[in-house]
């Protein structure tokens, strides 16, 4: 029996407002007794009190393996109430220990069939369908109100550390498929606007003229204005429309070379002195030798120094 035997002043006894009683006639129950002041035969009746408000019992910490072989530490705390002092003294050895085990039971049977994710998002709907199947069998003890909460579920660190690279991996992956699927769209429209612009040269004039206006806003862009025909075809449609001669390019005798080098004759070489460095070369073999020359489209023979990398021309070499 739970209960514990009141103290009697010859037969007399008081309960307080939150204890009830069951006495027992020679070792018989004969009833319930609430608070305020009582009488019971010595040696003849005993009583036995228990508290009827709300208790509260912290159930412990317990291993268990869920759906994927997962483990997880468990919580909580279990509150209830003497709703019947007669089942609940009488019917049960130890209430409060019996319905803790029933508890914890019925905890890591209904867990056990859970995902990680349910035990992590839905507790409030875990502990209802504990406290349901606690409820049913605890009335028959005389106990009511019964409420289960989970206060805690852990996991094991390295589980723990493993799951959460696993849902940023999964984060990324979503994050970069959103990203192809943008540029993807992106480019579908610049195709498309670009086909729709090919096909009508009007349009592709006012863009060309919007991106100059939007150019000529900034106090650091320098725009020069072209006619729109020599962007459209060149100079050619350019002197085709206005009727006018553009010069032809000029010769390639007529193309300007690089500065030219001093040279300096000894007995058995020559020596050519860069223009820009006053570095000097030993120039016999380069002189009317074409595979020496660093700019073929220009006349003469051009050397590269090495020392200022300029380009200068080998005087007398033109005519090589």
């Amino acid at each position: 029996m739970a209960g514990r035997k009141v103290i009697k002043f010859f037969g007399f006894y008081i309960l307080q407002a939150d204890e009830v009683a069951v006495t027992l006639s020679l070792g018989k129950f004969s009833g319930v007794a609430g608070p305020g002041l009582g009488f019971a035969f010595p040696l003849i009746k005993q009583v036995y009190k228990t508290s009827s408000s709300l208790q509260t019992i912290d159930l412990p910490d317990q291993q268990i393996v869920i759906s994927g072989n997962i483990g997880i530490t468990i919580s909580g705390n279990l509150n209830f109430r003497v709703g019947d002092a007669g089942k609940a003294l009488l019917s049960v050895n130890d209430y409060r220990y019996t319905v803790q085990r029933l508890a914890l039971t019925t905890i890591s049977d209904v867990l056990s069939t859970k995902t990680i994710e349910e035990v992590r998002t839905d507790k409030m709907k875990i502990a209802d369908e504990i406290e349901k199947i606690v409820a049913e069998a605890a009335v028959k003890w005389g106990l009511t109100d019964v409420d289960i909460r989970l206060t805690d579920a852990r996991m094991d660190e390295q589980l723990l550390r493993a799951m959460m690279r696993e849902t940023e991996a999964k984060k990324e992956a979503s994050a970069a498929q959103i990203r192809a699927d943008a540029d993807r769209d992106v480019a579908e429209s610049f195709a498309e606007a670009a086909t729709t612009l090919s096909g009508s040269p009007g349009a592709l004039t006012l863009k060309v003229l919007q991106a100059l206006s939007d150019l000529s806003n900034s106090k650091s862009t320098v725009v020069i204005p072209l006619p729109w025909d020599l962007l459209q075809g060149g100079a050619k449609g350019l002197v085709e429309q206005s009727g006018q001669a553009v010069a032809a390019p000029k010769a390639s005798s007529e193309i300007e070379g690089p500065p030219n080098a001093q040279l300096k004759y000894e007995t058995d070489r020559t020596i050519a002195v860069c223009p820009i460095c006053n570095a000097q070369y030993n120039v016999t073999e380069a002189m009317g030798n074409m595979r020496y020359d660093r700019m073929p489209e220009v006349p003469g023979i051009q050397i590269r120094c090495k020392q200022c990398e300029g380009i200068f021309t080998l005087p007398g070499s033109e005519e090589a």
